[in-house]
């Protein structure tokens, strides 16, 4: 069950602004199960701005509480620039161990100007002309379009990872004020059908991601953002 939380983490953060503010969030991650509604994990996602190219990296694992019945950890990195208002990726890799074994070791190097992405173990990806995002970067476009296109309430970006290039649809779905931190914060819910995953982005602070709320099978989990750093 716990590896099934983690590997959703690579699709659920987005930057705080598309200026590119550097800045770093904690999340406390949930589950719930037949004994109730349980922390498991916690993850971290740190965003590095240089002039106008950025390196987003997310750190996720189990709690020590957790461990003695699954170890697990997820690290990814996405780099890439942002150019006349449009995230450029050139880069994303991913490392996930369960205890001190490697399960996924990959990186990919993204050539949008050629039409082609390739992996580390030598595969080619052809893509379409427009956006391409990794499972990161995706949310540096979607706050972007969200600032900039107020008035649309469907986006749809090219994403690519180890198993090819593939289509993701997010649909604005409203206004919901939601208590976090014993604060109610005033949000913009966001659903991706296809992950069956909802966000609640946060309307004052360029749609920070606030809540995210995934189902994996029977199981739904919730992130919940507990700390921010600028």
């Amino acid at each position: 069950m716990i590896k099934v939380i983690f590997l959703f983490l690579g699709l659920i953060f987005s930057a705080q602004s598309f200026s590119l503010t550097p800045y770093k969030g904690s999340y406390d991650l949930y589950a719930e199960t037949v004994m109730g509604n349980l922390k498991v994990g916690t993850a971290i996602l740190n965003l590095e701005v240089n002039n106008n190219q950025f390196e987003f990296t997310t750190d996720a694992k189990t709690e020590s509480l957790w461990k003695a019945l699954y170890d697990y950890s997820r690290t990814e990195k996405s780099i890439g620039n942002e150019i006349d208002g449009q995230v450029i990726n050139t880069y994303f890799s991913v490392i996930e161990k369960i205890k001190d074994e490697v399960k996924k070791n990959y990186e990919i190097t993204i050539e949008t100007d050629k039409n082609y992405a390739v992996t580390s173990n030598g595969e080619e990806f052809k893509i379409k002309p427009g956006v391409l995002v990794d499972s990161l970067s995706v949310y540096l476009a979607l706050s972007n379009d969200m600032i900039n296109k107020p008035d649309q309430l469907e986006f749809t970006y090219q994403i690519v990872d180890e198993s090819g290039v593939k289509y993701l649809i997010f649909k604005v779905d409203g206004d919901e004020n939601i208590l976090i931190n014993q604060s109610e914060v005033e949000t913009m819910r966001v659903i991706c059908d296809e992950l069956k995953l909802t966000l609640n982005l946060s309307t004052k602070d360029n749609f920070q991601p606030i809540r995210i709320h995934k189902i994996n099978g029977k199981t739904a989990f919730t992130m919940v953002l507990i700390g921010f750093e600028i």
